[in-house]
């Protein structure tokens, strides 16, 4: 349940919304919330009919068009999903102030930060960053040198930002992220492991969302790079010198190995991962716990490991799960063979003339 001290004129929610409105223009709504919980005091989205049963009739509703009955006050709209993500959006609180710098936070020599960025208590911000309008640094962010903070992006607490990464417009980086860390790279001789340096970064672009303990390798040389619009969740990982393109959304525990290309548009689903070099094609979906060995063409839809075609991969599940049966069946069948062929116990043939 959202719940905060500003108060909407359901008037002002259907202008926001771009609604219909039915009811009292002057009514007041404290904040969203659900049909269990929902009070007069709230706003409740619908896209069921069935939701209808739990809510109390003096609740305000967000609904599709033609559903409100004449008992009913609220807002009618083309797509209530999205009208309920614009209302949480409408409700949430904001971070933090804007155009400070806590006394505690570490600001080196030649760091740039803009008069309306927020840095919060005990961050880093090292040598030759640059840290844009209105982008907010909460508690303890190490940035490193040369890192570009884009206008509008909100860094959440223990991030890592090393060295030469760019982060552009309004992006969202969740606790415990580390953006350009060292690439994991090694060269044997002799059996010995000699480690290849990493001297590449890592290029961030316009809103990108990154989870909770996510990391994301700096290139070998060159750099690694996320498009704008990307989604990524918590715990995955980037290999260095990887392309995600736009709009992608990579599901918690995803894993991408190093110089992979993931084209735009591609959903990757929770523990699914893609080999070095391979590339997936624009728009393709990985089911869950699928491994990637090979190029995917654009569109398709794979499953299984090595990962193929989804509907060979159901075929193949179905089958398997058959396998006692089939197994029952074929001794069956042998213990039938043997009784024509005549075998005796010692498995020696006496098949009749």
């Amino acid at each position: 349940m959202k719940e905060f001290d500003k108060a909407w004129k359901l008037s002002q929610v259907a202008s926001y919304l771009g609604g219909n409105l039915v009811g009292d223009p002057e009514r007041l709504v404290l904040g969203v919330a659900s049909p269990e919980e929902a009070t007069s005091k709230h706003i409740c989205v619908l896209w069921e009919k069935r939701s209808f049963k739990e809510l109390k009739e003096d609740v305000p509703v967000v609904v599709p068009c033609n559903w409100l009955e004449p008992n009913r006050v609220g807002v009618e709209v083309k797509d209530p999903k999205l009208a309920f993500v614009k209302l949480l959006s409408l409700f949430e609180k904001p971070r933090a102030t804007k155009g400070e710098i806590h006394p505690t936070a570490v600001v080196f020599d030649g760091a740039r930060v803009h008069p309306r960025a927020y840095v919060g208590p005990l961050c880093v911000v090292g040598e030759g960053a640059d840290i844009a309008a209105d982008a907010v640094l909460e508690a303890q962010v190490f940035v490193g040198k040369n890192v570009h903070i884009g206008e509008g992006t909100v860094i959440e607490p223990h991030a890592t930002i090393y060295h030469n990464v760019a982060l552009g417009k309004r992006c969202l980086i969740h606790a415990g992220v580390s953006l350009g860390g060292e690439g994991f790279g090694f060269y044997s001789v002799n059996g010995k492991l000699i480690k290849i340096p990493q001297v590449g970064g890592v290029v961030i672009g316009d809103d990108v969302e990154i989870g909770a303990l996510t990391s994301i390798d700096r290139g070998t040389i060159g750099n690694t790079y996320i498009g704008p619009g990307t989604k990524i969740g918590d715990c995955v990982h980037i290999g260095h010198n990887a392309k995600i393109g736009a709009n992608c959304i990579l599901v918690a525990m995803t894993g991408i190995a190093g110089s992979a290309v993931i084209e735009d548009n591609v959903i990757m689903a929770a523990q699914s991962g893609v080999k070095d070099h391979a590339r997936i094609g624009k728009g393709a979906i990985i089911a869950a716990k699928s491994g990637v060995t090979k190029d995917i063409p654009p569109g398709k839809i794979v499953s299984g490991f090595p990962a193929r075609d989804h509907r060979e991969e159901l075929k193949i599940q179905a089958l398997t799960q058959r396998l006692p049966e089939m197994y029952e069946r074929l001794l069956r069948l042998e213990r039938l063979c043997k009784g024509v062929e005549g075998e005796d116990e010692e498995g020696n043939s006496s098949k009749a003339n």
